[in-house]
């Protein structure tokens, strides 16, 4: 059963409590979920959730499920297009209360982060080389 919080949504496929929970994958929307995630009699870990964050999350959503899943690492499945990858940059920041900056200009993406601007071209950028540039040390990992 899908339970919703302050514009998310989020599911328990093992009905732990949310104290219980060690791994948080975030996705867009339902139809991003694989199915072994929410079977829990495929899933191979009882101890996840899988939280919908919609089109368009912000920090203060991010913080909040930070806040309700504070013993998870988190993992998104936004998928591998330059907007995901922006939003997992952003959410990576956000899980640490903390915001950039990102532009695209031409072919490039430009980024200020801690009033420093970096820049890289856009077929290179990942959250692997936001870290590496900007010194941004990150836990969350991608599904997808």
């Amino acid at each position: 059963m899908w339970t919703e919080v302050d514009g998310f949504r989020y599911y328990i496929p093992s009905d732990l409590p949310e104290v219980a929970i060690k791994h948080a994958y975030l996705f867009y929307e339902k139809r991003d979920v694989p199915f072994k995630l929410i079977d829990k009699n495929i899933s191979s870990d009882n101890a996840i959730a899988i939280v919908l964050l919609g089109i368009c999350p912000d920090m203060e959503t991010i913080l909040v499920i930070a806040g309700l899943f504070f013993n998870a690492r988190f993992k998104t499945g936004f998928g591998k297009d330059l907007p995901a990858r922006v939003l997992t940059c952003r959410v990576s920041l956000w899980l640490e209360n903390t915001d950039a900056l990102f532009l695209l200009v031409s072919t490039r993406i430009h980024f200020c982060y801690r009033s420093k601007a970096f820049s890289c071209p856009v077929e290179m950028f990942s959250l692997s080389r936001f870290c590496r540039i900007s010194g941004f040390r990150t836990n969350l990992n991608i599904f997808l």
